[in-house]
């Protein structure tokens, strides 16, 4: 089952083949709902996918984005397609979608993954060097990807020496996305961001545009 969705002309690029997918930037720009619908569209456009929906630490499962994923799959009617548990989702043809944290993950335990299609990486500037490390040689599947959205903290956090650094891997698509770049940003964030650009002009850059922490 084909499955159309709206995507911002921003993320088209990141519906081209390739490994590794990244998309940075600030808040509100719609990273996660971009990811969090493509994956429901992939589970349903291929029968049968697994899903990871990894970050470093989750404590609990609403840390997790399940609930974003649960709204695209109400938002696309799509409903009697999946069926959603407490801790994972199933989804059509034997698929899965999970939801993890790294950093409770050993070299062993983390071998579970390695039949997995995706690994999406949340609030991937916290990943760690070690929980990369264990993850990219895991999802290994042929086609598998790797795909990762944050909010830049530092050029030397993992994920941007990995996906922004000098060397990126060759099979890589990244983008910058921030407020602008989305066509449904609501009026109530609008109202945020204007806020924080008059009263916190010095920590504005970072959550709203995208850049490094000052």
């Amino acid at each position: 089952m084909d499955l159309s969705i709206k995507v911002a002309e921003v993320f088209r690029p990141l519906l081209s083949p390739s490994r590794y997918k990244g998309a940075h930037g600030g808040r509100g720009s719609g990273k996660s709902h971009f990811f969090a619908g493509t994956a429901v569209a992939l589970c349903l456009q291929s029968p049968g996918s697994r899903i990871v929906c990894a970050r470093e630490v989750q404590r609990a499962l609403r840390d997790s984005v399940k609930l974003l994923v649960e709204d695209k799959i109400r938002e696309y009617k799509v409903d009697n397609q999946f069926k959603i548990m407490y801790d994972h989702i199933r989804t059509p043809g034997g698929g899965m979608i999970v939801f993890q944290g790294l950093q409770d993950h050993t070299a062993e335990s983390i071998k579970s993954l390695e039949g997995f299609d995706v690994a999406y990486l949340e609030e991937a500037h916290t990943i760690t060097k070690r929980s990369l490390e264990l993850l990219r040689p895991t999802i290994r599947k042929p086609g598998s990807q790797i795909w990762a959205s944050w909010n830049p903290r530092l050029a030397t956090d993992p994920i941007d020496t990995l996906l922004r650094g000098e060397f990126p891997p060759p099979s890589s698509i990244v983008v910058k996305a921030d407020w602008r770049d989305n066509p449904w940003f609501p009026d109530s964030l609008e109202e945020e961001r204007s806020y924080d650009e008059i009263v916190n002009p010095v920590r504005y850059a970072h959550i709203w545009e995208g850049e490094y922490e000052p």
